[in-house]
């Protein structure tokens, strides 16, 4: 299985990112997104680890600060480094989770809504003040 890894990526840029790839696959093979990484689902036909990584880098090479970004490639393997690691981490909330600033995530389990008093109300039930 060929993997991406991409946690140096916004999410925009990965679910972008994946996008191109399921594109220049063709059917072939779709790229979904697992965790930090984008995954290749063979549906009619093998994926050459060679191609996903030209998809990758074309992609890279689009961008405005293209020079900055940088692709590497082992075995089964494709790490894509960012330009700006940083920038994944603006907006997370305590959990380390991108999520848009309306959204509100509770640290301690998967809930996230976007109503302030709702996310209070849901936070002092896991027992805090």
């Amino acid at each position: 299985m060929i993997e991406v890894e991409c946690a140096e990526m916004t999410v925009d840029e990965q679910l972008a990112l994946a996008s191109a790839i399921s594109d220049g696959l063709a059917g072939r093979a779709l790229a979904l997104i697992k965790d930090s990484k984008i995954v290749l689902d063979e549906v009619s036909g093998k994926a050459a680890p060679e191609e996903v990584v030209r998809l990758v880098r074309d992609f890279a090479s689009k961008r405005k600060d293209s020079a900055e970004w940088s692709v590497e490639a082992s075995g089964g393997s494709v790490v894509v480094h960012s330009s700006d690691p940083l920038s994944r981490s603006r907006g997370r909330k305590d959990t380390g989770e991108m999520l848009p600033d309306n959204l509100f995530k509770c640290p301690f389990c998967p809930f996230v809504t976007p109503y302030e008093e709702l996310y209070v109300v849901h936070y002092r039930s896991h027992g805090f003040a």
